[in-house]
Order: structure tokens, then sequence, then C-alpha cells
């Protein structure tokens, strides 16, 4: 986690492009099934529509060793979103993201250095709709979403994803070393009894 856990992580370590978000946010990837309470999505797969969301599970890789635990690593997820409600504001992940960022500042070298590890704690810690297990062990995790702004082409950090717009929900979780496969379960605030399982092995990394 050199970098600040950010937009411009996943941008650059992913490839992914601005031009990917809009109303055709989920172009590429196979189409999962969206009947009953609980939907399972792998890496590469898309909803096109889930309560007024589309989803994809774009990407996953690692970053460094995290440092305050031996033996652990922290890897990043890379989910694209869109709300495709005309009136509803979608909470996910950390809501609390401005006074994370406020509280433990990564922009530049020294920062990041000195608050990097609170930071993820903090980011964990207020991350409520998610849960994460990696062989079969619970392991922290924090989310929030980068918003793609089309007429300044920027993304801001948002704990909220507005009507009509599009996103990327950005997950780093702390794995131990060698791990093998982890899930991800999202329950959303906004809607009862349903949930989203992304489902990761470490075959589907990329590098960082």
């Amino acid at each position: 986690m050199s970098n600040k856990i950010s937009r411009r992580t996943f941008l650059k370590c992913t490839g992914a492009s601005a031009a990917a978000l809009g109303a055709s946010v989920l172009l590429g990837g196979c189409s999962v099934s969206q009947s009953g309470a609980s939907v399972e999505v792998k890496v590469g797969d898309k909803i096109s529509n889930w309560n007024n969301m589309a989803v994809q599970l774009s990407s996953v890789f690692n970053l460094p060793a995290a440092t305050d635990k031996e033996g652990y690593e922290y890897i990043a997820v890379l989910i694209t979103a869109a709300n495709l409600s005309t009136q509803d504001t979608f909470a996910i992940g950390a809501q609390n993201i401005v006074e994370i960022d406020a509280a433990y500042p990564l922009d530049n070298e020294a920062t990041k250095a000195a608050n990097i590890i609170q930071y993820f704690h903090a980011l964990s810690a207020a991350t409520s709709d998610f849960a994460s297990v990696c062989d079969g062990q619970p392991i922290e995790s924090g989310a929030y979403v980068s918003l793609y702004n089309s007429e300044s082409k920027t993304f801001s950090d948002s704990p909220n994803l507005p009507p009509r717009s599009s996103g990327y929900v950005e997950l780093v979780c702390m794995v131990p070393s060698g791990w093998q496969e982890l899930t991800v379960t999202y329950t959303p605030t906004f809607v009862q009894d349903k949930t989203l399982t992304f489902t990761m092995k470490s075959t589907d990394l990329k590098t960082a």
C-alpha cells in the first residue's frame, strides 16, 4: 500500500479507464443469474440490474505486505458499479470516508508511512456492509466509492453512489500470505435479505 488506497492505485494497476464507466458500464464479462436472495459473482462476472444497481467484479490485485501483521499482505478488489435508479442514493462501504481521509492523510511519503496502518484499520472498522472470509477465516476489509465525473473526467472519494451515477467500489483486504480463496459478502443497507458474494482465487490476482 505504498500509494493511497484510492482511485489512483486502482486505475494504475488495473488499466481501467474512465471510458469504461457510464451508461454502458458493464460491457464485458459473463452475465450472472439474479434470481434468489443470494447471488455469487466471480472475477469478470457482471449483473446488469440488481435492485437498481449494475455490478461487475472487475479485478483483484496484490499490494505490499501488511507492515503491522507478520505473514499478511494487502490485496485490492475493484468492483465497477452503476446506480440505475433515478431517485435513490446507495450508501456503500465506509460512510465516514471524508473524516478518515482527514484524520489519516496519505498525500505524501511521510504521511503515508505514518498513517497507512491506522487508515486501513479505520476504513475496515467503518465498513459494516462487507464481510470478508479468506480460506475459512474472517479478515479485515474496508471499502468506499470512487465516483466518476464524466464532464471533468475526474474521480472523487465518496460514501455513496448517487442516482444515475457510476464509479468504482474500492475494497482493500488483509489476507494471509499464501492465501487460496477469498469470499466477500456484500449486504446492502438499501435492500433487505439480499446479498452479493464476490468469490476470488489467488490465481485471479494481478500484480501491482
